[in-house]
């Protein structure tokens, strides 16, 4: 998920509480060069906004970002008139020499959410969700050399409404029918973002810190499990990297289907809020984000904050449940490189955001094996030393992926560039190869070699099964090619080579089973339509939303994507000479969607509905499932998936019968 930056720093008191003792940039953090002191109306329901920003600003020629739909009415200096042009979204102010505070008031219509499709600024009756650099305020985080703003945001909400908005809150009162709050942001972490919406306000007391939650009607019973989970969250978090950077967190329920991380709060969907995936993984990520992305801000080089963020809170939870579950998540990242097309693989330097599936497969993905293998290549204690020198040296400041190698060079106490070099500024990845493997007596006599256009440095793990169980062992593969003898302690019975996935690796044959991802990320994607009439229309625009890239023609080796209603699918497998739908799908749900790979051809999608309704269902669910091989819908609700099974690993050889 997305992450904007960071808020206001957690008293001495909650450090102590947090058992961590408070950092050296709690005293030495600068005052951002511009400040906004906003008053703010807002009335969701009726679409309207009003500000009054009285700002800071350098002298000079200042360009802003300003919604369209809002009117400027006043912008000023010292009472007098400001040159002042708009044009589009952009308004361009001059401030003079010694101007001092400059007024800026502006107002007008905001966009709803019926129209507003994108993640921006809109407003309805379920709320109000105007992120920053949305273009509801000013947008100056860019005017400074980059640095953001401080600020302070005095808002107004008619009853039922209730508003938040990130940064400390100040104080609020109910009173004839409005709601209003004081929010404020003393440190440059970005500006404000503002929601608002008619909830209750569930709030507990961690130690020091405001944990809230701001439910819409009906969600009151999830706030408990809410914010037990986010406080055991930030304790451990703290412990493990250093005091908690703000003065509380907050989980906001907000119409748009989104799951955003905010500077101390994070911004669900009303209709994401209740699911369960949300507490087990989603949660955990957005309070971490409060440290990486949010505390540290993503400087020069790309984006690192994604990757690190999801070993360090979605892995671990995983790891945390069970050893099988991180494995698990491992192998799902592996499976979804393997599904990306070689022309759409990026350097992980070049990663700045998730666009579409096949960044995410990079920044995320890709990024969290490399803190993986970071840890297994320095070890446990230096790991999380290099992570609070890192957090110590830059919080509520830029930095980037030299600055984390530096920090993790410094715990290690080794030069680990080639290290960094080899995995952030290249593509690709290594393929291995089981070239020998044999018994000799207590030992076994093994060969690897690895396929890439310059051999990597790794550390291969290798785990040999013995009648007295199994032991790991690790091969130095830094060239082609590498032979090793590895001693046991009893008889060898078998060998497997990286069998918990903790290499980032090209999948063998056999370790990658056919998915969704191997159709929908492939540019040159044949789209076959078996379907007329309303329901050629609904496949057509399933099609479109499934295939991520611009679909091409078909042509030998091109994966497809087969669509359309039950008869008309069957029929066209019949004709093309296909399996039909396999006996463990047949007649089961609205809507069943599987992938085959036949013999020596390409990946196969399919999409097979009883009806224009039963695939008109699957338009917003069914692109979220690109790990799976196979799934059974029962209207837009996904009633069974899974993966299909592997085959035999060409990385495991049988030495010995038991």
């Amino acid at each position: 998920m997305p992450t904007p930056r960071l808020a206001p720093l957690v008293p001495m008191v909650a450090a102590l509480i947090l058992g961590v003792v408070a950092p050296a940039w709690a005293a030495t953090a600068l005052t951002p060069a511009v400040h906004h002191d906003l008053d703010v109306t807002l009335d969701p329901a009726a679409g309207t906004l009003e500000v009054t920003d009285r700002v800071s600003l350098p002298p000079g020629v200042r360009e802003f970002r300003l919604l369209p739909g809002l009117t400027l009415r006043e912008a000023s200096a010292a009472g007098r008139p400001l040159p002042a042009r708009r044009d589009g979204g952009r308004l361009t102010l001059t401030v003079p020499e010694g101007a001092g505070e400059v007024t800026i008031r502006y107002g007008g219509t905001l966009p709803d959410f019926g129209r507003e499709r994108s993640i921006g600024a809109a407003v309805g009756a379920e709320g109000a969700f105007l992120p920053g650099l949305s273009g509801w305020l000013p947008s100056t985080g860019g005017e400074t050399g980059g640095e953001p703003p401080s600020w302070r945001l005095s808002v107004r909400v008619p009853a039922p409404f209730a508003a938040v908005a990130t940064g400390r809150l100040v104080k609020e009162v109910r009173e004839a029918g409005t709601y209003r709050a004081v929010f404020e942001e003393t440190r440059g972490v970005e500006e404000p973002s503002l929601f608002a919406g008619p909830w209750t306000v569930t709030e507990r007391m961690h130690g020091a810190l405001r944990l809230r939650l701001y439910g819409h009607p009906g969600q009151e019973a999830l706030a408990g499990d809410y914010l037990d989970l986010t406080g055991r969250a930030i304790d451990g978090y703290a412990a493990r990297i250093g005091a908690y950077p703000f003065d509380g967190f907050s989980i906001v329920s907000v119409p748009p289907p989104v799951g955003l991380g905010f500077p101390g709060l994070t911004a669900l969907g009303r209709s994401v809020l209740p699911l369960p995936f949300v507490r087990g993984q989603s949660l955990t990520h957005e309070v971490l984000h409060n440290w990486w992305g949010n505390g540290v801000r993503v400087g020069e080089g790309g984006n690192w904050a994604e990757g690190l963020t999801t070993y360090l809170a979605d892995h671990a939870a995983a790891e945390d449940r069970d050893p099988a579950a991180g494995r698990a998540m491992r192998l799902d990242w592996l499976r979804d490189y393997a599904a990306l097309p070689a022309e759409r693989d990026s350097r992980l330097t070049d990663f700045r955001g998730k666009t579409h599936d096949a960044s995410q497969i990079v920044g995320y993905g890709k990024a969290a094996m490399l803190f993986h293998m970071l840890r297994a290549e320095v070890g446990a204690d230096a790991f999380d030393a290099g992570l609070r020198g890192f957090w110590s040296a830059h919080a509520f400041q830029e930095a980037g992926w030299t600055d984390l190698r530096r920090a993790f060079e410094t715990a290690a106490k080794r030069d680990l560039g080639g290290f960094f070099a080899q995995w952030l500024d290249r593509r690709g990845a290594p393929a291995l190869t089981l070239a020998d493997a044999r018994a000799e007596g207590n030992a076994v006599r093994l060969t690897l070699r690895q396929e890439a256009d310059r051999p990597y440095a790794l550390s291969v793990p290798v785990a040999v099964e013995t009648p007295a169980g199994t032991e790991r062992h690790h091969l130095r593969l830094d060239g082609r090619e590498a032979s090793a003898t590895l001693r046991t302690a009893a008889r060898p019975l078998a060998v497997t080579v990286d069998p918990d996935f903790a290499l980032f690796r090209r999948l063998g044959a056999g370790e990658a089973p056919p998915i969704l991802r191997d159709v929908t990320l492939d540019p040159g994607t044949a789209v076959i339509v078996a379907a007329t009439g309303e329901a050629a229309t609904a496949a057509k625009a399933l099609a479109d939303r499934l295939v991520d890239g611009k679909a091409g023609n078909a042509g030998a080796g091109s994966p497809a994507l087969l669509v359309g209603t039950d008869e008309a699918v069957a029929a066209a497998l019949a004709g093309r000479g296909l399996p039909p739908v396999p006996e463990s799908l047949a007649g089961r749900g609205s809507a069943r969607v599987w992938t085959a790979r036949p013999a020596g051809g390409a990946p196969l999608l399919v999409v097979s509905g009883a009806d224009a309704a039963a695939l008109q269902a699957l338009l917003r669910p069914l692109p979220h499932y690109g790990r799976q091989s196979w799934l059974v819908f029962d209207g837009a609700r996904a009633a069974d998936r899974g993966v299909w099974p592997v085959g035999d690993s060409p990385l495991r050889r049988i030495l010995a019968e038991p």
